[in-house]
């Protein structure tokens, strides 16, 4: 597919997805919003609001054009706004069920942990990007981006956000082999610290470790998490084949908790069926399609891993997430890209498409090779990837 096509095909695949998810959190909110009678749809109107300022930052975004997303006054500015905002909820942020993650604005809650998956695809391809031959050390391909994933993903850890931190993580993984980053001893590296990271984020924390109980056997499963699973697994037991009909869901009057955040898969699965879950699932996967081949037209380097980082961004949150509504996953506080409620979530996501549309904007034509066409070679026999430069 050419440039061109493959812009439109991203932007149809995600209006769909934003329609749809408008669609599900009024069918999901409406009881919460009944007053005297009447159904006003406030978390629709706010979720709409959110889409519209990220559809204009992703606009933006793509008329500047990737280049611009390699500036190191842009770099000092993102992480800079970053660190403050992650150290401001730490210090000021609202508490919702156990968890400080979120700035209360007034009017809305901002969610910093959004902003640090942005800076580490940002970050990670313009480290690479200066980098080049260079990355394929262990200090520069290895050590120096995980020294600053360490301070990023600390903070954010800190705000009991693990979730975030293991998309980062696989993220940041991702971008490092495609960038031709010694991968080995990344893995030796998390494999050495495998048993301090099980201890702090498992054994040592109660509600974690109750949700790999839980993950284990929902259904002898004591507290929230064994609750939650249980009432997933219902609705979309429930659901059957093509579901009980649109706004017609039994699960969301008061049974499954968060349905209009992490949960919300399973009351589509419930109101849709396997055919409406199948159906989303399908259309994540187009969209992951969708930017890998982006990435595959991109012009150089730096923006061929701001490609790759964004799908995976968008694909391994919502993979995981119905992956967690499905029991399939020990369950983690992670929304549902475009479906989800969720202003934080939405703009990032959003912005996050702008960037993809900024790298497909400047791709080379199909089938145009130049002296400086980056050609990703698989190298087998145990070597790792490299993006190696003709001319």
């Amino acid at each position: 597919m050419t440039p061109r096509a493959l812009r439109f095909q991203l932007w149809l695949i995600v209006a769909a997805l934003c329609g749809f998810g408008l669609v599900m959190i009024a069918s999901t909110t409406g009881m919460m919003t009944r007053t005297e009678g009447a159904v006003t749809f406030r978390f629709v109107t706010v979720q709409a609001a959110a889409m519209g300022i990220g559809i204009v930052a992703a606009l933006v975004i793509g008329l500047l054009g990737a280049d611009r997303l390699r500036s190191p006054l842009l770099m000092a500015t993102a992480a800079g706004v970053t660190l403050c905002c992650l150290a401001a909820v730490l210090v000021f942020g609202a508490e919702v069920n156990g968890a400080k993650r979120w700035i209360n604005l007034g009017v809305v809650k901002f969610q910093p942990a959004e902003l640090a998956k942005l800076l580490v695809v940002l970050g990670t391809a313009w480290h690479f990007a200066r980098m080049a031959e260079r990355a394929r050390s262990a200090w520069h391909g290895v050590l120096m981006p995980l020294a600053a994933f360490a301070v990023v993903g600390g903070m954010v850890y800190l705000t009991k956000d693990l979730g975030s931190v293991v998309v980062m993580l696989v993220v940041l993984g991702s971008m490092m082999f495609f960038a031709g980053a010694p991968w080995w001893y990344f893995l030796g590296l998390m494999a050495s610290l495998a048993p301090a990271v099980a201890y702090y984020t498992v054994y040592a924390v109660g509600y974690r470790r109750e949700r790999i109980l839980a993950f284990a056997d929902p259904w002898i499963a004591d507290g929230p998490t064994g609750h939650h699973l249980r009432q997933s697994f219902i609705a979309i037991g429930s659901g059957g084949l093509l579901g009980v009909g649109l706004g017609e869901s039994t699960a969301k009057l008061a049974f499954l908790p968060e349905k209009h955040t992490d949960f919300i898969f399973a009351v589509i699965c419930e109101e849709l069926g396997l055919v409406g879950g199948m159906g989303v699932a399908l259309a994540f996967l187009l969209l992951v399609a969708t930017g890998l081949a982006i990435a595959a037209q991109a012009r150089d380097l730096h923006h061929r891993l701001l490609a790759v980082g964004a799908t995976m961004v968008l694909g391994v949150q919502a993979f995981w997430n119905m992956l967690v509504v499905t029991g399939a996953v020990p369950t983690k506080g992670l929304t549902l890209p475009f479906i989800s409620y969720g202003g934080s979530s939405v703009i990032v996501c959003l912005c996050l498409v702008g960037i993809l549309d900024a790298v497909a904007r400047q791709a080379k034509p199909v089938g145009h090779v130049t002296s400086h066409t980056r050609i990703g070679a698989a190298v087998r026999g145990g070597k790792s990837l490299r993006w190696q430069t003709e001319g």
